[in-house]
């Protein structure tokens, strides 16, 4: 007797699900205008009162202005702007004459890891709301 394995579009579906190859958050929040966002010495980005200086240069205390030219991706809140796998593209300098901006509202929140729930390695990915 021979035995055929037939594989539906639900399969498919189901399988590349559990490949884990998309990630909700790559495309993020891209800045309409310049803008400038508050880091830390690490490079990570805090709110921005925490720097409530002038839009230039070093705070103090270890916090910096980072600035990101229109159409820029935002860090979320505690991204490392300078890792290249984020794709940030910046500067801790401004550009003379350039009047930066706050960020989005949509980027003022913490990126969070995706939660197993289980079943065939499958991750839950939800920020916000309720399940529909």
């Amino acid at each position: 007797m021979k035995k055929q394995l037939v594989l539906t579009t639900a399969m498919a579906a189901t399988l590349a699900g559990c490949s884990g190859g998309s990630n909700d958050w790559d495309d993020g929040v891209v800045a309409d205008r310049d803008t400038a966002v508050c880091v830390d010495q690490e490079g990570r980005r805090i709110p921005d009162q925490n720097c409530r200086s002038t839009r230039t240069g070093s705070v103090g205390s270890g916090l910096f202005w980072y600035y990101l030219g229109r159409g820029s991706r935002v860090p979320y809140m505690g991204d490392p702007v300078r890792d290249p796998s984020y794709g940030y593209k910046g500067s801790y300098f401004p550009t003379k004459g350039v009047n930066y901006a706050q960020a989005p509202a949509a980027a003022n929140m913490v990126r969070s890891k995706p939660v197993s729930r289980g079943g065939f390695g499958s991750s839950g990915k939800s920020f916000g709301g309720s399940w529909s």
